[in-house]
């Protein structure tokens, strides 16, 4: 995790929230198996808590059950774990309800060993209170609860529990890097799948930042801890940050997240979509588009002199590695296989091109292999250093909008023939190669009776 994610949690504030044994254990045997839940607390014991922020829940251990003949006893081991405060609301007179979310287990097992013997003497009576205290939701102070953070952010394994927050403190709002493209070919993977909003089935999480932590979970889900390939792929696992699993009616998106170095670093994301019911596969390259300074005129009007400054432009650059990348397309951009139902085109490959620090909202421009091959060969466009630059007025509308894309995709109107794992798994190895990161989904109906 990054000094600046660790930062912008640490501006949240932190709380504690206590819970006994035999509540924990009663929340386990809820719905949502403890990894979300709502309690009641007085208005003023409730607004300790903030909103949008990071909680560290407490959890005592011991005996429970056994009340009656037939019930067993269960013992449940002390625990620690960072959760969401999702929302505070009044819900009566006296009483607001706090509703907690992506509860996950960190290291160590109890505040005890978390504080340990070692405190800074400046933090020694905040430590000392909170170890002797029994409320059971209570504020800590902006500089012990940093400190308390940075004791939980020291240990590695905890890093899958940051990773969760530090996607729900700051989703990215402009295209920066890696980490906003990731985000963008999430949301384009699940509107081509027809459902922009499901909730995840199942989510794992790898150990580095995916845009997969901030996946709304379904109320009866419970949270896995590894990231997973699909059984038999050639894959390094390490590559692999996360894996989510969206169900719709009949039908499941399993989207897996990979990249050989950290999102912050990289500049470019691939979507790689196959619909298995179509037999095809779609792959989107992310490009950054650059600003050009803006050019001024001067007109000359009865009036005098006018200077007017010229539409904005944005060059995509057009290197060898971009240049080699078009060329193992160029192999790819042959029939897979025997030709299948219909396509417009039977070429895979799209690029989207973004601009740099634009709005994630923003729709960017969408070309296909063939179209970008065609506006370099003609010059036409040509940039500085040989770099492709996108005027919209000369453009004029001639490339593909989002929800046109979104639709095309879904009906299997474009897309490479009769794709099949084998050649998603060779273009996600192309990809991984070359430096960039990567969004792999997979979509297939699911057999049996519709899901509800």
């Amino acid at each position: 995790m990054s000094d600046l994610d660790l930062a912008a949690l640490k501006r949240r504030g932190l709380s504690v929230l206590r819970l006994s044994a035999a509540k924990w254990h009663e929340l386990r045997e809820t719905r949502g198996r403890g990894a979300k839940f709502t309690s009641i607390f007085p208005h003023g014991a409730a607004r300790v808590g903030k909103a949008g922020a990071p909680v560290l829940m407490v959890i005592g251990g011991g005996m429970v059950g056994g009340g009656g003949v037939f019930e067993p006893t269960d013992e449940v081991e002390p625990q620690l774990k960072l959760a969401w405060i999702k929302s505070i609301q009044a819900v009566a007179t006296l009483d607001s309800r706090v509703s907690f979310d992506y509860v996950l287990p960190v290291a160590p097992a109890t505040l005890d060993a978390l504080i340990g013997d070692n405190v800074p003497s400046r933090f020694k009576a905040p430590a000392r209170s909170l170890l002797r205290s029994t409320g059971a939701f209570e504020e800590v102070s902006p500089r012990f609860g940093d400190w308390l953070f940075d004791r939980i952010a020291a240990r590695e394994e905890n890093d899958r529990a940051f990773s969760r927050l530090t996607a729900l403190v700051a989703p990215p709002r402009q295209f920066r890097n890696g980490v906003a493209l990731e985000h963008d070919a999430l949301a384009l993977a699940l509107k081509a799948f027809g459902a922009p909003t499901a909730e995840a089935t199942t989510v794992a999480l790898g150990q580095r930042s995916t845009a997969l932590a901030g996946a709304r979970l379904r109320e009866d889900v419970v949270i896995e801890h590894d990231a997973r390939w699909i059984p038999g792929w050639t894959l390094d696992s390490s590559d692999v940050t996360g894996r989510a699993v969206f169900t719709h009616g009949r039908e499941e998106l399993q989207v897996f997240t990979a990249n050989k170095q950290p999102l912050e670093q990289l500049f470019g994301v691939d979507l790689i979509y196959l619909n298995e019911t179509r037999r095809c596969i779609v792959m989107v390259q992310y490009k950054m588009m650059e600003p050009l300074g803006r050019t001024k005129r001067q007109t000359g009007t009865a009036l005098g002199t006018i200077t007017q400054a010229d539409e904005t432009e944005w060059v995509v650059p057009i290197d060898d590695q971009l240049r080699d990348e078009m060329a193992r397309m160029a192999q790819f951009d042959q029939p897979a296989g025997p030709v299948g139902s219909y396509r417009m085109s039977p070429s895979p490959f799209f690029f989207k091109l973004v601009r740099r620090f634009g709005s994630t909202g923003g729709a960017g421009i969408l070309l296909s292999l063939g179209h970008l091959q065609q506006l370099l060969g003609e010059g036409q466009l040509t940039g500085p250093r040989g770099g492709l630059r996108i005027a919209y007025s000369e453009l004029n509308g001639h490339y593909l909008r989002g929800e046109t894309f979104v639709d095309l995709i879904r009906s299997g109107y474009i897309g490479s023939q009769s794709a099949t794992t084998d050649h998603l798994e060779t273009l996600i190895k192309a990809t991984l190669a070359e430096g960039r990161g990567v969004v792999a989904a997979i979509q297939r109906v699911l057999p049996g009776p519709l899901i509800a």
